[in-house]
């Protein structure tokens, strides 16, 4: 255990059904609704609200504008297809060609300061790559065109969640004073799922035990997501859209509790341990480079 923020960016966990099904381990020892916000449309964008969280600024500032959606182009549709049985990297890379009108794209990345200037990040919308994100549209591209069977999608994703929370607990353990990593399962499911009640209920199970072991390995922990999902069964206006029900919850951190995803990074800075440092000794290596050379590790 270290005094290391471990930092949850879920995207689109909805405080309303973490509430309902009783996610004690998404919701930890405090909780609370987080104001969002919509820029571009009229409901939160991942690509806009993830930075706002990490910099305290808003689109116009950080300059991190969201994509179109790309779920229902057929030429990513077509890739998927060809490349869905290759690693993840691999996916990716090769899929950039096909995104819109045939460009290459990249994701926005922030040149502001941020909550983890001093810690580490990985996955984060505007302040990594973040090709997971990609990913994932890649998936919700097959999903909405009946390219992949939903053993496929869980299995998928799920195996996704679990690199990105066994990267946090991991993360945790070195000498920073804060540690973030962002997960796409959550949205994902959620839009799949808006009108299946059961199935994206089964989806929260999932990842509530998955947190739940997260939390032995962490003593200070905060859950985060930009928006929620609207859903049938709650008589939402449009199910599958992002709602505005976004979450924080906090274990380990001293309260009160933010009121909106600009108070994020001003509230935690205030909670960081600045005695942790991290060794920039650099490292070295035991073995003669010709042999390195002869394996085929360095040219």
């Amino acid at each position: 255990m270290t005094d290391t923020i471990a930092v949850l960016a879920l995207d689109a966990a909805d405080v309303r059904l973490a509430r309902e099904w009783d996610c004690t381990n998404l919701l930890l020892d405090d909780h609370a609704k987080l104001e969002t916000y919509a820029h571009t449309l009229d409901f939160p964008r991942t690509m806009e609200v993830w930075p706002t969280v990490a910099t305290g600024l808003g689109p116009d500032e950080h300059g991190v504008v969201g994509d179109a959606n790309e779920w229902d182009n057929p030429a990513l549709r077509a890739a998927s297809k060809v490349t869905q049985y290759l690693p993840r990297e691999v996916r990716s890379t090769l899929g950039r060609p096909f995104q819109r009108a045939g460009q290459e794209r990249s994701m926005a990345q922030t040149d502001a300061s941020h909550l983890f200037d001093e810690g580490v990040v990985r996955y984060w919308p505007g302040i990594t790559p973040a090709d997971h994100v990609r990913e994932a549209w890649r998936l919700m591209a097959m999903a909405s065109g009946g390219d992949v069977t939903e053993e496929q999608l869980k299995r998928e994703l799920v195996g996704f969640a679990g690199e990105e929370l066994g990267w946090l607990a991991v993360a945790s353990e070195w000498d920073v004073p804060i540690a973030g990593v962002h997960s796409h399962v959550v949205d994902i499911m959620g839009h799949t799922y808006a009108n299946r009640e059961e199935r994206l209920k089964e989806t929260y199970e999932w990842i509530d035990r998955e947190v739940g072991y997260l939390r032995e390995r962490v003593d200070r922990l905060v859950i985060l997501s930009d928006h929620g999902m609207q859903v049938g069964w709650l008589d939402d206006a449009d199910p599958g859209t992002h709602s505005f029900e976004a979450l924080v919850s906090a274990e380990g951190v001293d309260g009160p509790l933010p009121d909106s995803v600009y108070d994020v990074r001003e509230w935690l800075e205030a909670q960081v341990d600045e005695t942790a440092t991290v060794d920039d000794t650099a490292a070295s290596s035991d073995t003669p480079v010709q042999h390195l050379k002869d394996l085929g590790y360095m040219e």
